[in-house]
């Protein structure tokens, strides 16, 4: 029986798959097949290719303390708990929202596609994707045929750029005449992938962002920004329907932005993996869990997305 890991996407709050990771193989899970979205496509690909958590966090961590990194604009967009609701926050938040606005409608993206690959390249090692010990797949969104790709062939690098590419903040990536961007906006937490891969049983690891109900709605980009979080949530609910177990870490009130939270994060990851495990091993030992523990909404997506033919591409 094959355990499969999927790896949800939300950037700083990514920081906690290293944790989950680390936990399980502790406490002697197995796993088989790894797959990921945006910051979960970067922590399961390192650990993808070397098989070695301890050598990710390392990894992570070396490129987190760099002077390139803390050099970047990424601080900038940070919110602190603190911040929010004061009027402090309120104008220095237009001020950001303004200036990140105002960018993107002059050029692609906040930040260059060179400032982001030289921390990936930091962290993940220039191999394919079809040649890594254990088996990976990325999720991204093609932005021109508007259909999910799972990326489980070719540059494991510009698979998890395509997976990451936050729309505003990083550029599209383009591949063989498509355009990619982030995968959370079609696969928060790529359960469904990871059946695809193969896996008999999927551990879901949610580090979706919390649904706070904060602002007063006087701003129309308050409206659609409220809106689009109502609409992740539900996609994130009906994605963890169908995982034989959800981990989910504490790590919903951390800004995605926030890589400076990295020890809470990895920490926040550790535990909720420990305290998932007696779920897991119970999963494990049952003999029914295909019609026990999938529910029978998700048993059918599943179905029915394994069946598909085109949602694989081959990165050249």
């Amino acid at each position: 029986m094959k355990v499969g890991i999927a790896l949800g996407g939300g950037a700083a709050r990514g920081l906690a798959h290293v944790g989950v990771l680390r936990a399980l193989l502790r406490e002697g899970v197995p796993v088989d097949v790894v797959t990921g979205t945006s910051m979960g496509a970067i922590i399961g690909a390192a650990y993808a290719a070397s098989g070695d958590i301890a050598l990710v966090e390392e990894g992570v961590r070396k490129v987190l303390s760099s002077e390139q990194f803390r050099n970047n604009r990424l601080n900038f967009l940070r919110e602190t708990k603190r911040q929010r609701g004061g009027l402090l926050y309120s104008v220095t938040n237009l001020v950001r929202r303004g200036i990140v606005y105002g960018t993107s409608t002059m050029r692609q993206a906040f930040l260059s596609a060179e400032e982001f690959a030289k921390s990936m390249e930091a962290i993940l090692p220039d191999v394919r994707i079809e040649d890594l010990p254990i088996p990976f797949a990325a999720v991204a969104l093609d932005l021109k045929a508007g259909v999910e790709v799972i990326f489980c062939h070719g540059s494991l690098r510009q698979a998890c750029s395509a997976s990451s590419a936050i729309p505003g903040i990083l550029p599209p990536v383009r591949i063989n005449g498509r355009v990619m961007v982030d995968g959370g906006w079609v696969d928060k937490v790529p359960i469904l992938p990871a059946f695809r891969m193969g896996a008999d049983v999927v551990i879901g690891v949610d580090i979706s962002a919390d649904l706070e109900d904060t602002r007063d709605y006087t701003r129309g980009i308050d409206v659609f920004m409220r809106a689009n979080a109502i609409k992740d949530s539900f996609l994130v609910a009906l994605q963890r329907s169908i995982a034989d177990v959800v981990v989910e870490p504490a790590v919903r009130k951390v800004h995605w932005a926030d890589f400076g939270a990295v020890d809470h994060c990895i920490a926040a990851g550790d535990e909720a993996a420990v305290k998932a495990v007696p779920h897991i091993r119970e999963v494990l030992r049952s003999e029914r869990w295909r019609s026990v523990v999938r529910p029978l909404l998700g048993k059918r997506l599943a179905e029915v997305y394994l069946a598909s033919e085109d949602l694989r591409v081959r990165v050249e």
